[in-house]
Parts: C-alpha cells; structure tokens; sequence
C-alpha cells in the first residue's frame, strides 16, 4: 500500500503558465498576420482599392501615411487636381465617414484627418 501523491497531469504552475503565454502568442501573431494582410503598404484596405475613385484613394491614403492632421491647402498643394476638385474629393469622403474635417479659423482652411 503506497501512500505517495499519484500525480495524472505531470505540468506545475510554470508549466501552465508558459503554455498560457505561448497560446497568447501564437493568437497575437495570428491576429497581426490578418491584419497586415488586410491593409496594404498604403493605407488602404483592398475594398477601399476597389470602390474608391482614383483621388479619394490618394487623398485617403496620404491622410493614414502621414497619421494626425493635415490642412486641406497641404493636400491640394500635393494633389496634381484643381484645388476645387479635391475640395469635392474631400467632401465625398467625409460623406462616407473616412476621414473628418475641422475648420482652423487661425490658418483659414480645413484640418482633415482620417477617421
């Protein structure tokens, strides 16, 4: 008659513990993988590509790459369009809630930055 400790799951607390943080990895590495495939080098993601007209996808790429805000004059410096032409690009994309605009009565022009 033994009277020893029958031990069935052979894993002490460290041994949890680790399994626990290697699990947490591998999700973590899962999650950043999704996502890097999901939005490009440019900002956008592929439906964006996909249904966005040519300057909207420029402008709203040039907001997310830049990060923060930038004056709706920088942008239209940068733009190869008519001023006119971005300020109605501008206006589409705030429309579709992708980027927010914010009048700077100090610079006289719109802050835009995307959402």
């Amino acid at each position: 008659m033994g009277h020893g400790h029958h031990v069935f799951f052979g894993a002490g607390p460290w041994q949890i513990g680790a399994a626990v943080l290697a699990l947490a990895c591998v999700v973590g590495i899962v999650l950043w993988l999704v996502h890097r495939r999901t939005v490009a080098s440019d900002g956008l993601t592929p439906m964006e590509c996909k249904s966005l007209p040519h300057p909207h996808r420029e402008i709203l790429s040039m907001l997310r790459q830049h990060g923060g805000s930038s004056m709706q004059s920088e942008i239209a410096d940068a733009m190869p369009v008519r001023f006119e032409d971005v300020a109605d690009a501008l206006k589409e994309l705030e429309g579709q809630s992708l980027i927010r605009r914010q009048w700077d009565s100090e610079k006289n022009t719109y802050a835009v930055m995307a959402t």
